[in-house]
């Protein structure tokens, strides 16, 4: 698998969180009109939540007690190395908090009936030209590609949304050096996809 394809995967994955997250570019001259959110269903039940997330939901009001200062960078840090440190009697409490949450869901999912879409539904995607050039990638796009191994490796329990929360909360803290260098690589980046499209264009 390519690094782009594995970025496709990513973009469509994170849906809505990562959308939020690209409004965190670099500022634009020209204001841009933010695009509809996807319509939800009010009625659908909450999804299931993995044992980290339990217990980052119980202990976050602690840790901005206990860390006034931290920001949301900092908190998430700090939930996940408490996490990480619990011993394996703890562990298992929030284990069983997470399959009690999944039982919830399977059973709610059960007796749940989906309510019209008063938007009109979901559009059909236009197919994609295999052959095309894949589209350029944002900064907070090429971190997260980077860094989402490391996540994953540090936070073995958590699950996919938990992983784009904790990516997005390391953005966010990222000094200004460092996001220097990765709005660098998404100008490069850009560059590089406009070329591809003006030679995608010019064969067509």
């Amino acid at each position: 698998m390519s690094y782009y394809e594995t970025v496709e995967d990513i973009e469509e994955s994170e849906g809505e969180e990562v959308e939020e997250e690209s409004e965190v570019e670099e500022e634009v001259v020209v204001p841009k009109r933010r695009k509809q959110k996807k319509w939800k269903d009010p009625s659908k039940p909450k999804r299931a939540m993995s044992a980290f997330f339990c217990y980052s939901q119980a202990e976050r009001p602690n840790v901005k007690i206990n860390h006034p200062e931290a920001s949301f960078g900092d908190v998430a840090r700090l939930l996940s190395a408490q996490y990480k440190a619990l011993t394996e009697k703890e562990m298992k409490k929030w284990v069983k908090k997470a399959e009690q949450d999944k039982v919830r869901y399977q059973e709610e999912m059960k007796h749940y009936v989906p309510m019209d879409d008063p938007t009109g539904g979901k559009r059909k995607k236009a197919k994609k030209d295999p052959n095309a050039p894949k589209r350029n990638m944002s900064a907070y796009f090429l971190f997260s590609v980077h860094i989402r191994p490391t996540v994953k490796t540090e936070n073995p329990e958590a699950a996919f949304g938990d992983i784009a929360r904790i990516i997005s909360a390391q953005y966010k803290a990222l000094k200004p050096d460092e996001r220097e260098n990765w709005d660098t690589k998404a100008a490069a980046d850009k560059v590089r996809y406009q070329r591809a499209m003006e030679a995608y264009r010019a064969g067509l």
